[in-house]
């Protein structure tokens, strides 16, 4: 399945299916990013990684979406940022479907799942071979 599909077309759907994660993930922690504009001072998280976070997200939004390789530099800060300190995953109410026993490490899984799989479309665009087609 999928062998009749030109490799550098399936490089750039992989690269959409990731901007189209992270703009779902940016849109599902939007109540965390409104706490940037309040005036609490008691914050769980500080505001100045919210604002890293925030900001790496829609980065890595625009170059994937855009097909630059600059997009997976934010990626990467964003996803272990995303996992660390917000704790959300990257693939929508995956983690939901189960106990909340073992949600962090469901968590854990499918973002080092998702950045596996952005480092390893990386280096396939970044094969020698196909350079100069994508």
């Amino acid at each position: 399945m999928g062998q009749d599909i030109p490799t550098p077309m399936r490089l750039r759907v992989a690269s959409k299916v990731l901007s189209l994660l992270v703009a779902l993930s940016l849109f599902r922690q939007a109540d965390l990013f409104k706490h940037l504009f309040s005036d609490s001072l008691i914050a769980i998280v500080p505001d100045i990684i919210l604002l890293l976070v925030f900001i790496s997200g829609v980065l890595a939004c625009i170059g994937l979406f855009k097909e630059a390789k600059w997009g997976f530099i934010p990626l990467y800060f964003y996803i272990p940022a995303t996992t660390m300190f917000m704790k959300l995953s990257l693939i929508p109410y995956l983690p939901d479907l189960i106990s909340i026993a073992y949600r962090g490490h469901m968590i854990l899984a499918i973002n080092s799942l998702v950045l596996i799989y952005s480092v390893f479309l990386l280096l396939r665009r970044m094969d020698r071979n196909l350079i100069y087609e994508v």
